[in-house]
């Protein structure tokens, strides 16, 4: 198993707090709090994996199913020194809560002086728009699933990027454990179906996170 830099929470909860200064209506700052209240230490999820696989993997290649304000793909950016090294990043999502939006992703990119240059969103369900992508021969470096939560839906969108992800990039996918959305279900039968196709981690210390290396 590859050995990942621990990344201190204070890196996590300084990107948290200027964002929430910006966008102060997104309660995720709190929710995160709450989660490092119980875990303390030992407290692992999706932002601190995406600094810790941007700083020793620079992927060039981004998808995110599942965007939301943009949290996870501003953590991950934010990991870069040189923000040229990054060709494409493309960000899925329905946003239709009336609350969320591609604008609103924009802006707190530009909190962190993020390019914008290579971000491209795609409006609508991921359930037809990845395989439409597939179809394009898209292929990246780094995929994070974390959009339906349900577990066909999670289980479609796991298969439907299995084969976009290059030789050494990886397939995140978010909210496996109860306190996340308790995915470890979906996530264990696509193990189980592809064993032999990643290199398989998972962490519990969060809201839950797996992730697939591409052998």
């Amino acid at each position: 198993m590859e050995k990942l830099p621990k990344i201190p929470n204070e890196v996590i909860f300084n990107t948290l707090r200027i964002l929430k200064k910006h966008n102060p209506g997104d309660l995720y700052y709190e929710a995160y709090l709450g989660h490092l209240a119980k875990r303390k230490d030992t407290f692992f999820d999706i932002y601190h994996f995406a600094w810790a696989w941007g700083i020793t993997h620079k992927p060039k290649r981004i998808l995110e199913i599942g965007v939301r304000t943009g949290l996870s793909i501003c953590q991950l950016l934010s990991s870069y020194i040189d923000q040229t090294l990054i060709e494409k990043v493309v960000l899925c999502d329905i946003w239709a809560d009336g609350y969320t939006s591609p604008e609103i992703v924009k802006m707190n990119l530009k909190a962190l002086n993020i390019p914008l240059d290579a971000i491209e969103f795609i409006v609508g369900d991921s359930k037809e728009k990845i395989p439409e992508l597939a179809k394009m021969g898209a292929k990246f470096d780094y995929i994070l699933v974390d959009g339906d939560h349900s577990q066909e839906g999670a289980k479609i969108d796991l298969e439907n990027v299995r084969t976009m992800i290059n030789p050494g990039g990886v397939i995140v996918f978010d909210d496996i454990d109860p306190d996340g959305m308790s995915l470890a279900p979906v996530w264990h039968e696509f193990m189980n179906n592809h064993q032999q196709e990643f290199e398989w981690n998972e962490d519990y210390n969060g809201k839950g996170l797996g992730w697939a290396i591409k052998k």
